[in-house]
Parts: structure tokens; sequence; C-alpha cells
């Protein structure tokens, strides 16, 4: 039976396999399709599959999936190359201590390190610049301070304007100096107010930090307006346990079994800050959590306002004023004999505490030295007496039975101490070292208040409060073993070096550096780095699945256009024909070792030039692929570009066959011709 179908008429045909229909009898036919009613007979293709709203829908989620996750590796390899790029590099901040006797600038350098394998380090280096402490004859003060200060104290200020220009002026410029000028732009500057400021009725206190902010906010370092601000004493606290730990290393080696810290006290001008870590949090309003990296500490901190050294005075003169003071008839003034101020020791002073009314400002006395070492002593035990100066506290508490500078409520310190700041200055003033005990301090004390005063003022460097301190030595003393009931033994003096301005500097130093990249969650991370390698490769892999499901959402346009030529299988069997479309991506070459079905690429005969029909795709056209037919005795070259195009040609000196003969006299023949024409050469090789 003679085939004589016409290439028009191939859509009608199944693109089914004959073997398929044959085992899935009720399998729909699937019509082939043309692209539109120029496509040439080399040009038909089948139907692409519409996926399901499953397939797309998972298509769509692992995309999403992949591209989420593209990003947060992103983001973490952008966070760790950036915290590696920055290792090394110093960045800096500056702290403005606004106290109650004068306004101090601290300058702070640091920078991220790496920690060492096995050994746990605090992740940030820190120190105070300059690099050596400034000599007392660069100070009006006299104090050698890695800081320069100003004073009065801000709260002496109030509604002066041009006295705070003139005392945060000087403060920046000098922290300029000490800072690379290409870093100031990025250098922030805090101005933290403490125990002066925080006596201030609202009104003075809120104009005071709007006018800093106004002369900040102009300078040549980063500030915003919550860099400006009140801290309450708690967080002054245990900003100085902060700075004294990391000062001591005790931050970077912590024993869970045991409590590795030192306790800080923390004495200033106008308040004594306690603070100590317990082995079981204290459920009352002392209590501060703080985490370090992986370890949490609890700790115990509070502020005792008007233990500072010069509210400590205050009260001593307050004390005097409503027992001993007496009028003076030529001015009004009234006069009072101080047994810890130096013979010869005349001078106005403005007492607070003799106000019963706080915030209405001082009472203006006049001091006059009358040496008395005993009665000095027993006048900073009543300093240090809460019950003298709290209402709400039991009258007569004996300093040797209990804590007399403590209220009920709060908790007794714990542990072993470093005395900073205060404590610090009087052992400097005497020329003590760390290692004096407080014996020596008070001995020290007994000589110089022996010397008349201006013995006693040139014996020493240029300062502010020389004649407080014939009361300061037996106060701290006394402070010490009857206020807070440490033993000398737990006591250490700690250097001039640590103040709460440090812990300020490293807890915004780690926030900084968070931001960029959290230094605890990736710390094992950056000890591991064959990790890092792990997690690019994954990227890698991640993009590549975003890119191919975003690569078949390409609209058809984008895509290279893909072209068929309908092939014909015939079933030995039962000799009935059907067309079928190849899978382009596959290969497939015609062997003799088959079922009996003879794949029907392009004949054509060897050494014979291409087809003038052909498509410009061409898979290596001259490579032939002989195989010989046991059937016909024929000799077939097959071409491997023959799924691209058609390539047909007839060697003049061949002689074709019976049934081949037809092909060579219908070469002028329609397209449509040509189809009948090729299929009559295959049923003549079978």
């Amino acid at each position: 039976m003679r085939l004589s179908t016409s290439l028009q008429e191939l859509p009608s045909f199944s693109t089914s396999d004959p073997l398929e229909r044959e085992s899935d009898p009720t399998r729909p036919l699937r019509p082939l399709q043309r692209d539109g009613p120029a496509s040439s007979f080399s040009k038909e293709r089948s139907s692409p599959r519409t996926p399901t709203k499953r397939k797309r829908f998972i298509r769509a989620t692992v995309c999403i999936l992949s591209l989420a996750s593209f990003f947060i590796l992103f983001y973490f390899f952008s966070g760790y190359f950036g915290n590696l790029f920055s290792r090394g590099s110093s960045e800096y901040s500056v702290i403005l201590d606004c106290g109650s006797t004068g306004t101090r600038v601290y300058v702070y350098e640091w920078s991220v390190v790496k920690s060492d394998k096995g050994k746990p380090n605090f992740p940030i280096a820190i120190r105070s610049l300059p690099k050596t402490p400034l000599k007392p004859t660069n100070l009006k003060s006299g104090r050698a301070y890695q800081r320069m200060e100003t004073e009065p104290g801000f709260d002496k200020l109030v509604r002066n304007e041009s006295g705070l220009r003139s005392a945060i002026n000087p403060l920046l410029s000098w922290a300029e100096k000490q800072i690379p000028q290409h870093a100031h732009r990025n250098t922030p500057v805090f101005l933290y107010a403490t125990g002066g400021v925080r006596k201030l009725p609202g009104p003075d206190s809120d104009w005071i930090l709007n006018k800093s902010w106004g002369i900040l906010k102009n300078s040549s370092f980063s500030c915003t307006r919550d860099h400006v601000k009140i801290i309450t004493g708690m967080e002054e606290a245990y900003f100085g346990w902060i700075a004294l730990n990391h000062h001591k290393g005790m931050l970077a080696n912590p024993n869970p079994n045991s409590i590795s810290t030192f306790g800080s006290l923390d004495l200033g001008g106008s308040s004594l800050q306690v603070t100590f870590e317990t082995e079981k949090p204290i459920q009352d309003d002392t209590r501060v959590t703080l985490r370090i990296g992986s370890v949490t500490h609890q700790l115990t901190a509070y502020s005792l306002s008007g233990y500072g050294l010069n509210d400590a005075f205050d009260k001593s003169v307050a004390h005097l004023y409503k027992t001993l003071g007496s009028v003076n008839q030529a001015d009004g003034k009234v006069q009072i004999k101080h047994p810890c101020l130096h013979t010869g020791y005349k001078e106005d002073y403005s007492c607070s505490y003799c106000n019963p009314v706080k915030g209405q400002g001082g009472i203006a006395v006049e001091l006059i030295g009358s040496p008395n070492w005993d009665e000095c002593g027993a006048l900073a035990k009543i300093s240090i007496n809460r019950s003298n100066w709290d209402n709400s506290a039991s009258s007569g508490v004996d300093c040797n039975s209990q804590p007399c500078a403590l209220s009920d409520n709060l908790p007794r310190p714990n542990g072993h101490f470093y005395a900073i700041s205060g404590f610090y200055v009087v052992f400097k003033f005497f020329n003590l070292t760390p290692d004096a005990t407080l014996t020596e301090v008070l001995e020290k004390g007994r000589d110089f208040c022996a010397k008349p005063w201006d013995v006693a003022k040139a014996s020493v460097a240029p300062q502010p409060f020389i004649e407080q301190y014939c009361f300061r030595a037996p106060y701290i003393t006394s402070l010490l073993r009857e206020g807070l009931q440490i033993e000398d033994s737990h006591v250490v003096i700690g250097s001039g070096s640590v103040t709460w301005t440090l812990g300020v500097a490293i807890l915004e130093a780690g926030q900084a550096l968070s931001s960029r990249f959290d230094v605890q969650g990736y710390n094992r991370l950056l000890q591991s780095p064959h990790w890092v390698w792990v997690l690019f490769v994954l990227s890698v892999v991640l993009v590549v699945c975003a890119a191919l499901c975003v690569g078949n959402w390409l609209p058809r346009s984008f895509r290279k256009p893909l072209y068929y030529l309908p092939l014909f299988r015939q079933n030995s069997a039962s000799g009935s024909v059907r067309s079928t479309v190849t899978n382009p991506f596959k290969l497939h070459l015609w062997s003799p070792i088959s079922s009996g079905e003879k794949l029907p690429l392009s004949p054509t005969i060897a050494g014979s030039g291409p087809h003038p029909f052909g498509t410009a795709h061409n898979l290596s056209g001259t490579v032939p692929l002989t195989e010989l037919s046991n059937l016909s005795g024929v000799s077939h070259s097959y071409s491997a570009g023959s799924l691209g195009q058609m390539q047909y040609a007839i060697n003049g000196n061949w002689k074709p066959s019976r049934g081949q003969t037809t092909l060579q006299s219908r070469r002028s023949q329609s397209r449509e011709d040509l189809s009948t024409s090729l299929a009559d050469v295959h049923l003549a090789k079978v």
C-alpha cells in the first residue's frame, strides 16, 4: 500500500509511539501544531506542555527560598568580611563626664581583635588617648590624668550659656587634637551628666542638656540627641564595674564555678557607686543582668547619693552650721570653725546642705581653720552615718554593728573590691601607692593637717580642694570600714585610668560592632574558617537554582527557537506508519541492533553536498556515520547534523533501485509530494 500523505496532513497524526499505543489504547492523541501559517515544513514542533499549578507552585517556592537563602548568606559574608577587614583599624569615641566638680573629656581608641583558638578573649581592644598621661605642668589642676578638665560643674552654670560654651569648647578642641582629622566625622561624642546635674530641678537640667546638645551638634564630631543625657546612679555604677573588670582582664576569663570578677567602689564628687557580682540574682531594684559574650553576670548595683567627696565635706559644714555656727557682726555671715581645716585658713563657702529646702541653692558661710585631728575624725563619721541625714532612717545607728551608710533594703557588699576614682585621687594626693594601707592614709592626713595653710598649699601642685584633703583622709577610711564594713584586705586602690567612662566606651564600641557583625553569634565560626567555604559553596548552589527557576519563566521571545523535523517510524509488524517528534536535546544515532525499527534520519548520499533547503544550524555535518543495511544492501550515510537540518543530495553515479527511481523523477514536484517520496524510500528499504 502506497503512502501518499503530504506534509500538510502531518498534524493529524498522533505523536505517540506505536508500542505505547498498543500497551495503553486509551491514551489520547496529541496533534502536532504549527508556529503559524508562515512556518515551513521543516519547522513543525510539538506543543510545549503547560506546567500544572502544583509544578508552578513548587518552582516558585524553590526560587523564592533560594533567593532568600542567598541574600541571608550574602548578609553574613558582608558582615564576616567587613569584620575581617576592619580588624586592626582604629575607631574613636569621645566622652564628656559632667560631674559636680567639673567637666572632663576622655578620648578612647578601639579596634577589633581576633580571639585565639582555645583562649576566649574580649573582642575589643581599647585604650585611652593620649598614650601617656599628661604632665601636671600642662594642666591647671596639676593632676596626671589622660584627660582634660574644666571647672566649675554644670550645676553651677544654669542659665549661663557663655559659661557653658567656655566649659565645653576647650574640651572639644583638645579631643580634636587626639584624633586624626579624617576620623572626626565618624567619631561619636557623648555627654553624660552625673550627680551634680542629677540634683537640679527638671527645668534647669533640661536647659543645660538642650544647650549642650546645640554646642555638640555643631562640632566636628558625630552627635545625636540621645548622646546627651543624665545617667542614673545605677548606670554610673555598672559602667564603672565594666571598666574595672575589663581593665583587670576578668571579662574574658570567666570561671563558671565561682565569682571571678571584682566589685567596684566608684567614689565621685557627689555620690558613691557600689557594684558587685552575686552567685544568685537578688530580686530587688538593685539587680542588673549584664551579658558579655556567652557569659551572664548577675550584678547588684546601687548609688549612695551624698557620699561623694564634695558632698561629704558639705555635710560636715552643715552639721557644724547647725551646732556651732556664730554670726559675724561685721558682714552678717555665719562663721564656722572647722576642725579639718588648716591654721590660717579663712574663706567664704556656699553650703548646700545648710539649706533645709533642697534645690534652692546654698547658704553663704565663712569657714575658719581650727585643726583638731580627733574631732576631724569624729566629724567624718557623722557625715557617713545615714541616720544623721535621712529622716526615714532609724536614729542613732551604730556604725560598729552594721554598715551605717546603707539603708536596710540595700544588700551588703560582698567579695573583693577595687576602689577607684575618688579613692585613687586621695591616695595620689598623698603620694601613696595602691599597696598602701588605710592606716597609712590616716598618718599622711594627720601630718598634712598639722601644717599651716600657707605651707600646706605650697607643698602640693596647684589643684582645687586642697583644703579638703585633711577631711578626706579620715572620711574614705571611715567610709570603707564603718560605712560599708569592708575589710581592709578586701579592698585594693585602683588606678586613675579606670573610670566609668571607659565602661561607656566599651559598651558603645560593642554596640557599633554588633550593628555591623554579630560577634557573639559568629564567634565560633570566626575561629573555624573552613565553614566559610562550605557556606560559600552552598550560596553558589542556591544562586544556580534560583537562576534555573528564573530561566524557566522567561518569555518565549527571549528563548532560542527550536526547529523540529517530523520523522517517521514504521512498525514492521503492522506496516502502519505514524509520525513522531523526537526530543531536540537527545541525539539518536541509527544502529542495526534494534527491535526492527529504524530511526528515519535524513538520507544523504556519501560524499554529497548539503541541500539548499537546509537550515542554518549544522551539528558537525562533516562527520558521516555510515552503516550497512542487511535488508536492502544499500549503503546509507547519516550525518550528525541531520537533526538540525535536512541534507539531501543525489550522486549521479549511483544507480537507484526501482522504488527509489520515483524520488529521482520527482525532483521538481511540490513540497507536499516530496513528503510522499520520502516515505516511499523508507518503504522500499524495508
